[in-house]
């Protein structure tokens, strides 16, 4: 379809998106910063109920949509608590510390809008919160969404309720709702588990910890088939001083530094599978973890022992297998609901912002030019199926890469990474 230019703007859509995790709530802040109207439903009961991760990097890309999406002090007041940029080294080590690779990192972007820099998840989503109190509703389980005339679209919720708007937004991350329905024949390469933990840091730390875990990005590969991945994250701020300088009255909830961990392999690499693996938690599970490192260097067992139990949960890792552009009006999907991806290069997170910035771009165009609705969410979905796939194919290499290295199955052949259906958990 073809935009519409002169004449009178359009009257500026009504938003619903369906998800409160990064990519949602993003979307929700540009929407809001470019006055359009938005009302974003979440499942559960307040920003704390689940265990989403904790510390993760964000890219230019990334820091270029939280510059475009947040009002200037919320976007300072993330570079305020961010970490510290890593300075060191990407180095690839043997369970014994033995150095195998490293390069240095690439320097951050100069421009403060581009910044490279990791966060800590859950300070990320307060802040993207801030200023959003009548725009998110918690406690709503989405459950379908019917189109209505006009093309307008309406979202169905367990408690009976419903809400109207011109485009339904899925933003629901990888077991999505919307995508179940909206493309039910979605599928996912599936990678392997891994278990994901934190590591407090200390005074102590630096006097037992290599420089590598405190200002670069170590990966460790086990003989026994298990990586490990660490990043450190050191907050550039106090919190309290960040706040009170950027947004006073916005509380934070205070978290010390730490360092993440993950250790991640096939099924049957793993000490546990299966149901058993999904239902352990806290001490048993790290339990778990201490056992897949036994005999690895010293420094790696004290960072896993060191670890807190309570603080330890498992995950799937997984990738989505590119899908066609879907052709009904006024639904559409963004980050994980569509494009889920494997940590192996860092890109989750940076898609899921990078969509929302593009797709807040493309609705301005209709509240402000005129431009026709179906032809900017087309324009939208057509950008981000490219880019989007390309991440989640490319986060695919370092495992099929490993497979091959372990003389396993290689796509395509018996045995080999086959796709899970989209519905059901995908991810925890």
């Amino acid at each position: 379809m073809t935009g519409h230019s002169g004449g009178p703007p359009r009257r500026p859509p009504h938003v619903l998106i369906v998800g409160g995790g990064i990519g949602g709530l993003c979307l929700a802040q540009g929407l809001k910063k470019s006055g359009i109207s938005v009302t974003l439903f979440e499942r559960d009961e307040s920003v704390a109920v689940r265990r989403q991760g904790y510390g993760f990097h964000i890219n230019s890309r990334g820091s270029q949509a939280l510059h475009d999406c947040l009002p200037q002090n919320l976007y300072d007041l993330y570079l305020a608590t961010s970490s510290r940029s890593p300075e060191g080294n990407f180095a690839l080590y043997t369970a014994q510390l033995k150095q195998l690779f490293a390069k240095p990192l690439p320097p951050s972007d100069s421009a403060p809008a581009r910044i490279s820099t990791g966060v800590n998840r859950e300070t990320l989503r307060e802040i993207l919160l801030a200023g959003l109190g009548g725009v998110v509703r918690f406690g709503q389980d989405y459950q379908r969404f019917a189109p209505l005339d006009g093309g307008r679209v309406a979202a169905h919720f367990a408690d009976g309720t419903t809400a109207t708007g011109d485009l339904l937004v899925g933003a629901d991350g990888a077991n999505s709702m919307v995508r179940s329905q909206l493309v039910p024949d979605a599928a996912f390469d599936d990678l392997g588990r891994a278990i994901y933990g934190k590591t407090p840091l200390t005074r102590e730390s630096a006097h037992w910890l290599p420089a590598v875990f405190l200002d670069g990005m170590p990966r460790v590969r086990g003989d026994n088939g298990i990586s490990m991945g660490v990043g450190a994250y050191r907050k550039r701020e106090p919190f309290a001083d960040a706040t009170a300088r950027l947004a006073p009255g916005l509380r934070l909830t205070d978290t010390s530094d730490y360092l993440r961990w993950t250790l991640s392999g096939w099924h049957d690499e793993l000490p546990i599978s299966g149901r058993r693996f999904w239902e352990a938690r806290g001490a048993a599970l790290h339990q778990v973890a201490i056992e897949m490192v036994t005999g690895w260097h010293p420094v790696l067992r004290r960072i896993i022992g060191e670890a807190s139990p309570a603080e330890t949960f498992p995950f799937g890792i997984f990738a989505a297998q590119p899908v066609r552009q879907w052709d009904t009006p006024g639904v559409t999907l963004l980050g994980d609901a569509i494009h889920v991806m494997s940590p192996g290069r860092g890109e989750g997170a940076n898609t899921s912002l990078r969509d929302a910035a593009l797709l807040m771009m493309r609705l301005t165009e209709v509240a402000a030019r005129g431009r026709d609705l179906a032809d900017a969410k087309d324009a939208y979905e057509q950008e981000m199926l490219r880019y989007g796939f390309e991440a989640a194919a490319n986060s695919k290499q370092p495992y099929f890469m490993k497979a091959m290295m372990a003389n396993r199955a290689t796509p395509g052949a018996p045995g080999a990474l086959r796709p899970g259906a989209a519905r059901g958990r995908v991810l925890e």
